[in-house]
């Protein structure tokens, strides 16, 4: 057998946890899997896999070799895809993962075109809140709102999100619309955060060119942009919303807007990818469309 396929296969059973999984998504016999595994190991003079009735897990030796295999399987891939001079012929599986609300306010409404464009590409989009290990998890690139800390990724910028400051009908009628940044102490405040961690709730603003920041009550913190949505249409407290997706809300009459005035600071939207890989004429394809529907918002 080909060693990139065995690599390959090695690949996916690491992913999957399973010989099984793997087999199946592949299209093969289990048994073509498992001889596959087993090649590479006496070829490598170690086991890559604990096995057992209920788990596959990596040893270290698997651990440590299963990065290695990725980086090399995709600048194989890479560099093939470097030949695909026309949109016919660029193909294959490109991962993407993004924020829930930006597919479903940017990207799927004008996905068709890029499909149609690029027939032989198969798009595979997740929507992940946490930070995901592109590496580990196989993925081609990251969409990411906010400052970005990993500088073991190439961040292109794509574009700026302003933010609103909204609330819902319902709270209205509980507690009233603020008029001034004093008025924050009789209300509350949904908190965003990524970590959840015990930082106090803190109301952002701009003031000229400086971020400013005003504490206030709140009772509810999520990391999740569907959760913080769903609180805030939910009569929870007021949420610090990209008006991409809020304005056609508050246009529908489901949100108010509050304290127009004390805007939060504008949020970066950056695509990543690995610096450890080429990117493959489809990732820069995907790339550029990306760019060009955001730019033209």
């Amino acid at each position: 057998m080909d060693k990139f396929e065995a690599m390959q296969r090695f690949v996916l059973v690491a992913q999957f946890g399973s010989f099984t999984k793997a087999a199946d998504a592949l299209g093969l016999p289990k048994s073509s899997v498992s001889s596959a595994i087993q090649g590479l190991e006496s070829e490598l003079g170690t086991r890559l896999f604990h096995r057992s009735t209920r788990s596959v897990t990596l040893t270290q030796d698997g651990e440590t070799y299963l990065p290695q295999c990725q980086v090399l399987l995709a600048e194989l891939d890479a560099l093939a895809s470097q030949f695909q001079r026309n949109s016919d012929d660029v193909r294959g599986v490109l991962r993407v993962d993004m924020p829930s609300r930006f597919a479903t306010t940017v990207v799927i409404p004008h996905l068709s075109y890029f499909l149609e464009k690029y027939p032989n590409i198969r798009l595979k989009i997740s929507s992940a809140d946490y930070r995901v290990d592109i590496i580990k998890e196989s993925i081609d690139c990251v969409i990411r709102v906010g400052n970005l800390d990993d500088s073991s990724l190439i961040a292109r910028p794509l574009t700026l999100y302003r933010s609103v400051n909204c609330v819902s009908p319902s709270y209205v009628e509980k507690y009233g619309i603020p008029q001034s940044l004093a008025e924050l102490a009789n209300h509350k405040l949904i908190e965003y955060s990524h970590t959840l961690g015990n930082l106090d709730a803190q109301f952002e603003y701009m003031e000229g060119d400086k971020v400013k920041q005003q504490s206030m009550p709140s009772s509810l913190a999520v990391n999740g942009t569907d959760a913080y949505l769903d609180a805030c249409l939910a009569g929870l407290g007021i949420a610090q919303l990209p008006a991409i997706g809020a304005e056609n809300l508050i246009k529908k009459g489901l949100l108010i807007s509050v304290l127009p005035q004390f805007e939060a600071e504008p949020m970066p939207v950056s695509l990543l990818y690995s610096s450890r890989r080429q990117p493959t004429k489809r990732l820069t394809v995907f790339m550029d469309w990306l760019q060009s529907i955001t730019l033209a918002r």
